[in-house]
C-alpha cells in the first residue's frame, strides 16, 4: 500500500507543479509576439504638421478654453499665419476628431492583452472529492500578432486621417481669412462709391444753380449716390458675417475683440507642373497613406477571421487522490470545426477588405481631380488678375477721369459720368475678388498636394506598406 503523504506535502508539491507549469505559459507568452507597437498620439499627428506646413498642434485644452499662441493676439492685429495656428489651438472640431487618437490607441493596446487565466473550484461533499482547476486559451498565443498588426494599421490610418484633417483646417482657416479679407476690400470700396457719389451730387447740384442740368439730371445723381450709402450699409454687415465665419474657425468666438486682420503679399508667382504636382500628391498625401493602411489593416483582419475559431484550452487539473493529497495533471480542450468554420464573419471580413481597396481607388481619383483643379483655378485667377491690374482698372480710371473733368465743364451728360464710375467700382470690386479667390485657391492647391509649396517636395514615405495578401 501506499503510504499517504501528509496534507502539508502534498500542498507542497502540487505549489512546485504549478509554479512549472506557470512558467511554461509565461514563456509561450513571450514568445507569441513582440511588445505591443507604439501607438500613433497627438504629437505624432503634430510631428506630420510640422514637416508638411511648418505649423503645429498646441497643448490639449480643456473643452470650452482656449488658448493663444505665444506672441499672437487679436487686439494687435491678425496675420493670417497666426490665425491658422491659432484654430490648429482652438477648433473645436478639431479638437473633438484628435480624440480618435485615444481610441486608436486603446484599441492598440487592448488588441496586445492576453486573456486572464481562469480558475474553477468545486466543494467536496459526501463521496465526492474536491477538485480545482487552471485553463488559459493558448490560441490567444498565436492570435495575438494579428491583432497587433490589424489594431496597429488601424493607429496609422487615424493618425494619417487627423493629419489630413489637420490640412483641411489650415484649408479652411485660410480661406475664411480671406473672405473676411475680401468684405473689407468690399466695405472700403462701397465707401469711395458713396464718396464720388456724393461729390458728383454736389456738382450737380452746383450746375442745377446755375441752369446747366435739368432737375431730373439731379435726382438721379441723388438717387444713385442713396444706393450707395445702401451698398456700404449692406457692405458692413457682410464684414461682421465674414468675421463670425472666421472666429467659429479659429474656435475663439466667445472672444468679442475686434478682428485687425494684416493681409499677407498674395501667393508667390511659382512655376508648378500639375502632373508633378498630381504624382507627389497620390503618393504622399496623407489621406492616400490613410487609405493604404486601411487595406493592409482589412487585410489582417482577414487573416484573423480565417482562424478565429480556434480554441485550443489548457488546462492544469487537480484533485484529492491515494498517492498525493492533490493529484495533479496537465488536459487540453479544443474546438472541432464540424458546424462553424466562421464562415460568416469571413465573408464580411473579405467584403470590408473589397471596400478598402475600393475606397483606396477613390481616394486616389479624388485627389488627381482636386490637385488638377485647384491648380487650374490658380492659374485662372492669376491670368484674369494679370488682365485686370495692366489693362481694365488702368483704362477705367482714365474714362472716369475724362468724363468728370467733362461733367464739369458741362460737355457731357451726367449718365456718362454714372457709367465710368461704375466701370471703375465693378473693376476695383473684381479686383478685390480676384485676390480672394487666388488666395482661395492657392490655399486649396496646398491642401490638395498635402504641403506648403514654397517648400521642397516631401519625398515618398520611407518604408512602402507590403502588399495585403490577397484573399
Amino acid at each position: 500500500m501506499h503510504e499517504r503523504v501528509p496534507p502539508g506535502g502534498g500542498a507542497g508539491r502540487f505549489a512546485t507543479k504549478a509554479h512549472r507549469w506557470v512558467l511554461v505559459l509565461l514563456a509561450l507568452a513571450s514568445l507569441s509576439g513582440c511588445r505591443t507597437p507604439y501607438a500613433a498620439d497627438r504629437n505624432c499627428v503634430s510631428t506630420q504638421l510640422v514637416t508638411r506646413t511648418g505649423l503645429e498642434l498646441g497643448p490639449p485644452s480643456c473643452p470650452g478654453q482656449f488658448a493663444l499662441p505665444n506672441g499672437s493676439s487679436l487686439q494687435d492685429g491678425l496675420s493670417e499665419d497666426e490665425a491658422v495656428v491659432i484654430a490648429l489651438w482652438n477648433n473645436a472640431l478639431f479638437n473633438e476628431l484628435l480624440a480618435d487618437l485615444n481610441v486608436a490607441r486603446g484599441d492598440l493596446v487592448q488588441a496586445g492583452l492576453l486573456p486572464n487565466p481562469e480558475v474553477v473550484y468545486f466543494v467536496p461533499v459526501n463521496d465526492k472529492p474536491f477538485k480545482y482547476a487552471l485553463d488559459f486559451p493558448l490560441e490567444s498565443l498565436w492570435l495575438r500578432p494579428i491583432r497587433v498588426r490589424a489594431a496597429a494599421r488601424e493607429s496609422s490610418r487615424v493618425s494619417q486621417r487627423l493629419t489630413q484633417s489637420g490640412l483641411d483646417l489650415i484649408r479652411d482657416a485660410r480661406q475664411g481669412f480671406a473672405d473676411a479679407l475680401l468684405a473689407q476690400g468690399r466695405l472700403e470700396v462701397a465707401r469711395q462709391s458713396a464718396a464720388m457719389r456724393g461729390e458728383i451730387l454736389r456738382v450737380a447740384e452746383a450746375r442745377l444753380q446755375a441752369g446747366d442740368i435739368s432737375v431730373q439730371e439731379t435726382v438721379t445723381a441723388r438717387i444713385d449716390m442713396l444706393r450707395a450709402r445702401q451698398e456700404l450699409s449692406r457692405a458692413g454687415f457682410d464684414v461682421a458675417l465674414a468675421e463670425e465665419r472666421l472666429r467659429n474657425l479659429l474656435g475663439v468666438g466667445d472672444d468679442r475683440s475686434p478682428l485687425r486682420l494684416i493681409a499677407a503679399p498674395l501667393p508667390p508667382l511659382l512655376r508648378l507642373h500639375a502632373d508633378t504636382l498630381v504624382a507627389e500628391a497620390t503618393s504622399t498625401r496623407p489621406d492616400v497613406m490613410s487609405a493604404n493602411q486601411n487595406v493592409a489593416a482589412a487585410a489582417e483582419r482577414v487573416r484573423l477571421s480565417r482562424v478565429g475559431w480556434v480554441r485550443f484550452l489548457g488546462i492544469l487539473d487537480a484533485t484529492s487522490g491515494t498517492r498525493t493529497g492533490h493529484e495533479f495533471g496537465p488536459a487540453l480542450r479544443m474546438t472541432l470545426p464540424i458546424f462553424n468554420w466562421n464562415e460568416g464573419l469571413i465573408i464580411r471580413a473579405e467584403a470590408e477588405l473589397e471596400r478598402a481597396r475600393r475606397q483606396r481607388q477613390t481616394v486616389h481619383n479624388q485627389v488627381v481631380m482636386e490637385v488638377y483643379q485647384a491648380h487650374a483655378r490658380v492659374e485662372q485667377a492669376r491670368a484674369e488678375l494679370d488682365v485686370l491690374d495692366r489693362q481694365v482698372l488702368v483704362e477705367a480710371e482714365r474714362s472716369r477721369t475724362r468724363a468728370e473733368g467733362a461733367f464739369r465743364e458741362g460737355d457731357t451728360a451726367y449718365i456718362i459720368v454714372l457709367e465710368t464710375i461704375r466701370q471703375v467700382l465693378d473693376s476695383r470690386l473684381r479686383q478685390q475678388q480676384l485676390h480672394a479667390d487666388l488666395r482661395r485657391a492657392w490655399a486649396d492647391l496646398e491642401r490638395s498636394v498635402g504641403r506648403r509649396l514654397t517648400a521642397e517636395p516631401l519625398p515618398p514615405p520611407a518604408a512602402p506598406l507590403p502588399p495585403p495578401q490577397t484573399p
